[in-house]
């Protein structure tokens, strides 16, 4: 697969921990080589019991723009916008109003979200609901320009692995003058179906994306390798190099020209399964191409 000229890579990063206060992600990406971050707003399978820690955010705010390190926050697994259980529903809709909040305050990129599973009932069933429940959270927020939509791999219903349902959901909501972008996740992409880890795999997904007017429209890249086989739709992560994509796939996905403009965030295991590490940062900038750097001190 050529390179197209005007091609660069990426920032390589990292999801980190946001243990003992928000502020804290920053020397923990820092001290790992990353070059972006990404961190929970919320406890990643519980339903949030706490207001925003606000004057946290307020200091990731000032360690981001004195690092000038690109940075998201994601929304809960827990979130489900097509759910029919009113009190579930209700809940999932706060936890985006919160992972919005928490990118205003903190001057994030974007607030990533998983929409949801229609569980069998159809996109097209849940989708005014799936939108109203959008719109109410951009409402609560009083932010409407920072959404991200993730792709899935498609197990259970899952909305978006069909990149057509992500095209209908962002153009809905810019006619709502709300501004929306994607997150492509990789692994996700794989499991779903599009065999990355060959040259035509990943030309068939790059034509797809602009098939479907998301490419430049991608906010974030979730450069996870795929434990699992293509069209498997189970989604679970390995590291760079270590998965069914594999190096070779990585390497000619870092070439596709709308992907190569955004962070690569690393959702992975890492070597003892705590998260990604300054050797997975590494690998990754090797595999596309990269000089590696050197890791900060935590102060």
């Amino acid at each position: 697969m050529a390179r197209t000229a005007g091609t660069r890579h990426p920032l390589v990063g990292a999801h980190v921990s946001a243990a003992g206060g928000y502020e804290h992600a920053v020397d923990r990406a820092l001290a790992i080589g990353a070059e972006a971050l990404q961190v929970w707003v919320d406890q990643p399978r519980r339903f949030p019991r706490t207001p925003l820690d606000e004057p946290a955010l307020r200091r990731l705010r000032r360690a981001l723009a004195r690092e000038r390190l690109p940075a998201f926050v994601h929304v809960p697994y827990l979130v489900n916008l097509a759910s029919i259980v009113p009190e579930h529903l209700e809940r999932s809709i706060d936890m985006v109003a919160r992972g919005l909040r928490a990118a205003r305050i903190a001057g994030l990129s974007g607030a990533v979200l998983h929409v949801g599973s229609h569980q069998g009932r159809g996109y097209e069933a849940m989708r005014a609901q799936v939108l109203d429940a959008l719109r109410e959270a951009a409402r609560r927020s009083r932010v409407r320009d920072r959404l991200v939509l993730e792709n899935s791999v498609g197990a259970g219903g899952q909305i978006g692995a069909d990149l057509s349902e992500l095209r209908d959901l962002l153009d809905a909501l810019a006619a709502r003058g709300i501004a929306s972008r994607v997150a492509i996740d990789l692994a996700h992409a794989h499991a779903n179906g599009s065999d990355l880890s060959r040259a035509a795999g990943v030309t068939a997904f790059a034509v797809r994306l602009r098939e479907a007017h998301l490419a430049a429209r991608v906010a974030v890249v979730h450069a996870n390798d795929s434990a699992t086989p293509c069209g498997s739709r189970r989604d679970r992560h390995a590291n760079p190099g270590e998965g069914r994509i594999g190096a070779h796939g990585l390497r000619l996905l870092a070439r596709v020209p709308e992907l190569a403009r955004v962070p690569w965030i690393l959702e992975v295991p890492g070597v003892e399964r705590s998260g990604p590490t300054a050797r997975e940062i590494t690998r990754l900038r090797r595999i596309i191409g990269r000089e590696s750097a050197t890791p900060r001190r935590v102060r």
